[in-house]
């Protein structure tokens, strides 16, 4: 008995002592492949913020192309309304100079010129009162139609001048749109070029997730193989233990802690409850709409439905509300990136936020990071 015992307490002992002088695996290639996992999604945050500033550059000069649209057309009107003017202007002046051709003709006598018709008129008064009468009236029909036809032709001038300076403000708005179409092209061209790098990023990123998934998978099943060691060793030991003893003991279960302090309003509630109605709705740049937002055309549209009106872009939704650091938010809170903010979007607790984050992606849930954020607003009473 008392050798069997003693077999016993050796093979505990020594299977102990194994384990203790056996180090938990942790290989260095996981650490290395998480520090390239780390640089790699920082590498693709980078990519993002890239993105989402050039969609609110683009969001900002489709509302100039809006507003020029706009002038042209005004424009276009204005040109339009002027040569009708000339044209009545015209009309007019070549009606008079008719009257006034038809007039003269009727005073002429036998192919004489005017002038010596108004003479012989006048020269045929019978007493000085008619040759005044005569005169006064001959002088205020030349007066007059002189006055008209100077007028006239006065008026048309101004009005062809009027045309030749909306031409030229036309030309220029016309100028100014095609500048930014092409400023609108550069934009897309250099998104083009980062969503290619992101791509790149991405992809290499799930390269070195799926390779440290091999690696932590191998670390795991040694793992397991030493824990299993370590109970068969401590099994053997607790045999011993109990064949000297004959004791027991007991184990306690750690206590559970609650690490939630954050605390939701009936209004807040109301606002992340809209907020992921439309999660699944794409990225429109300009959108305001469920058939598609940008970050704050989804933000403006969540928040009218509880009676707040925020303004239409980002920066200015910048300026509202309480201003709060983004570590101290709290659900319902909008959260922005950039200083003006180019970005915007609802902290709807236990460390996420919900956006419309860039072109090619949806409304979604994300993980809130305080570091990444600028500035933080409180809007909700």
């Amino acid at each position: 008995m008392i050798k069997k015992f003693f077999k016993y307490t050796v093979t505990a002992t020594i299977l102990a002592a194994t384990i203790q002088v056996t180090p938990t695996f942790a290989s260095p290639e996981t650490s290395v492949i998480q520090g390239q996992i780390n640089a790699t999604e920082d590498q693709i945050d980078n990519f993002e913020t890239k993105i989402q500033q050039i969609d609110d550059r683009i969001s900002q000069s489709m509302e100039k192309s809006e507003k020029l649209n706009t002038e042209i057309k005004t424009q276009q009107g204005k040109i339009a309304q002027t040569e009708s003017e000339i044209k009545e202007a015209k009309a007019s002046l070549d009606a008079h100079k008719e009257v006034y051709s038809e007039r003269l003709k009727s005073i002429q006598l036998e192919g004489k010129q005017s002038i010596v018709t108004y003479a012989e008129l006048l020269l045929s008064s019978n007493n000085l009162s008619e040759f005044f009468t005569r005169f006064t009236a001959i002088s205020s029909i030349m007066e007059s139609d002189t006055a008209l036809l100077n007028g006239l032709n006065e008026k048309e001038q101004a009005l062809t001048e009027a045309e030749k300076k909306l031409h030229e403000e036309y030309n220029q708005l016309k100028k100014s749109q095609n500048e930014l179409v092409s400023e609108q092209k550069k934009i897309q061209e250099d998104k083009a070029e980062i969503q290619k790098e992101l791509a790149t990023a991405q992809s290499t990123l799930q390269n070195k997730q799926n390779q440290l998934a091999q690696q932590q998978a191998q670390e795991e099943a040694q793992k397991r193989a030493q824990e299993e060691a370590r109970r068969q060793a401590q099994l053997a030991q607790r045999q011993v233990t109990q064949r000297h003893s004959g004791g027991t003991k007991t184990s306690k279960s750690a206590p559970s802690v609650d690490l939630s302090n954050e605390s939701t309003s009936a209004t807040a509630s109301n606002v992340i409850a809209i907020a992921k109605k439309y999660m699944g709705v794409p990225y429109v740049w300009g959108g305001t709409t469920p058939n598609g937002f940008d970050c704050s055309g989804f933000t403006s549209y969540v928040f009218r439905q509880v009676g707040i009106n925020l303004p239409r872009v980002s920066r200015d939704q910048q300026r509202v509300g309480t201003r709060i650091s983004p570590s101290q938010v709290q659900p319902g809170d909008l959260v922005f990136r950039g200083s003006p903010a180019y970005h915007v979007g609802i902290y709807i607790g236990g460390g996420q936020y919900i956006h419309a984050p860039q072109t090619g992606d949806v409304v979604k849930i994300s993980t809130y990071n305080p570091a990444k954020f600028t500035s933080a607003a409180r809007v909700l009473p």
